[in-house]
């Protein structure tokens, strides 16, 4: 069965006739009725009683009548699809972004997408909410540092890698061994991360491993409130290059140093389920590597020039 038989005989139907579906679709009559004959030959039924006035289907004709109006709507809604293709490279995108990359990514993304992306939709907040929203089918892509055996099912490619780093109130000698570090942390409170956020965790277990005793109450989800403690002296904090990007910090307000030896790095990766793949991964990933590659790291390498220069970009 081809659609061109299916919507002369949906036409047949609808007019009542073989002389009106001629002249609704602007063909002969002998064009309407060879087509007609050739889908009853094709299934091997009558699909019209012509010996009424007006025609009208058969039982079988009507099952098919019925099921050739939903077609239709599936071939209408197709055509949509492909022609909002011809004006985007990506017709609709709702992009999940963690509020720690966001706060850097966001302005500049959605600028690199105006031009290819015709509905641009992004949710930002913290990893965990994403990650079902995801799994759901709520979200097309999430942009997180989960690692890939944490968002069960999904695909993911690797976008970046961070060092975690050291942050100090303005002015603060830099520890230069584990040993400072532990007595930093007897003198001066450690404003923490949320310990739902990865940042937090990994501080957590790198902490734990050198035996680094920490005190403090303060415990924030967002870097600026972080980032505000130790502006104002008030701690010390264990965080990333980009945390400190989108809290808007300058070299001048805090002291941002790196670790007395090898430390965790934090992956940002795009995870997406393998239906919801396809060039529009490509196209999301693209934009961000340019992104990390032309504007973030540059002015990260200004800020802080002894940790600016260890972010690394997925190739």
């Amino acid at each position: 069965m081809d659609l061109r038989g299916l919507q002369i005989f949906l036409a047949i139907c609808e007019k009542g006739g073989l002389t009106a579906a001629a002249r609704l679709l602007g063909l002969t009559q002998a064009a309407v009725s060879q087509h007609l004959s050739k889908l009853e030959r094709e299934t091997g039924l009558q699909l019209v009683d012509r010996s009424v006035r007006p025609a009208r289907p058969t039982p079988a004709g009507e099952f098919l009548r019925c099921r050739t109006r939903k077609l239709f709507t599936h071939v209408e809604d197709i055509e949509a699809g492909l022609q909002r293709y011809r004006e985007n490279d990506i017709p609709a995108l709702q992009l999940g972004i963690i509020e720690s990359v966001g706060a850097a990514l966001l302005p500049l993304l959605v600028n690199k997408l105006s031009n290819r992306v015709g509905a641009l939709s992004i949710t930002s907040g913290t990893t965990h909410p994403l990650v079902p929203e995801l799994l759901r089918g709520e979200i097309d892509m999430i942009i997180t540092t989960e690692q890939p055996e944490a968002i069960e099912g999904a695909q993911v490619l690797p976008l970046l890698t961070e060092p975690l780093v050291l942050c100090l109130p303005r002015g603060m000698h830099a520890p230069r061994d584990w040993d400072e570090i532990a007595e930093l942390a007897r003198g001066l409170q450690m404003v923490r991360y949320g310990r739902k956020r990865r940042v937090g965790r990994l501080a957590e277990h790198l902490f734990a491993r050198f035996g680094i005793e920490t005190h403090g109450m303060l415990e924030f989800d967002s870097s600026l409130a972080v980032f505000d403690q130790i502006r104002k002296g008030l701690g010390w904090a264990a965080t990333t290059p980009l945390c400190m990007y989108g809290a808007g910090i300058e070299a001048s307000d805090v002291t941002i140093v790196p670790f007395p030896s090898s430390t965790p790095v934090r992956c940002v990766n795009l995870a997406w389920m393998p239906e919801k793949g396809g060039a529009a991964v490509e196209i999301v990933a693209q934009a961000c590597r340019e992104i990390f590659t032309e504007s973030i790291i540059p002015e990260l390498c200004k800020r802080a020039s002894a940790v600016g220069d260890r972010i690394q970009v997925a190739a």
